[in-house]
């Protein structure tokens, strides 16, 4: 890795932590598409590198939301559980499947999750922005494959 490329993935880096504390996303809206449309990554290889990178990210904003007194452990707890549970089953379904098969699939999901966060009749509001970069993401990544 050279020593641009590196600058450039901590780059990446910092809006994955800026919008994952701001919005409580995963960083996988931001990580899995930089990574496969700036670097090249595989979809598989973007996904798992993704999800290594959110545990140390969640946690230090997770800990900033307990600070402030906005976390509830136990809702936490529980869908830890269910999620813990799951993970590895959709790791597993994720690595059979082709990647342009998978790319479509994490494409369309982001599209329908802008469709459901941005709100009706508002469109002078902050999340409508964050809805129309998620719709353009899914696009581009349904238009790429």
């Amino acid at each position: 890795m050279t020593p641009i490329v590196f600058l450039q993935m901590v780059l990446v880096g910092a809006a994955i932590g800026l919008f994952s504390g701001l919005f409580g996303i995963g960083g996988g809206t931001i990580a899995i598409p930089a990574l496969v449309l700036l670097f090249g990554y595989s979809q598989q290889t973007a996904q798992g590198t993704s999800l290594l990178v959110m545990v140390p990210t969640a946690l230090m904003g997770a800990f900033a939301y307990w600070q402030g007194g906005r976390l509830n452990v136990w809702t936490a707890a529980a869908l830890m559980v269910g999620s813990i549970a799951f993970a590895r089953l959709g790791a597993v379904l994720a690595l059979m499947l082709p990647q342009a098969q998978l790319k479509t699939m994490f494409a369309l999901f982001l599209v329908i999750v802008a469709a459901r966060m941005m709100p009706r009749g508002s469109l002078g509001n902050m999340s409508m922005v964050v809805g129309i970069a998620l719709l353009a993401a899914g696009m581009r990544f349904v238009m790429d494959r």
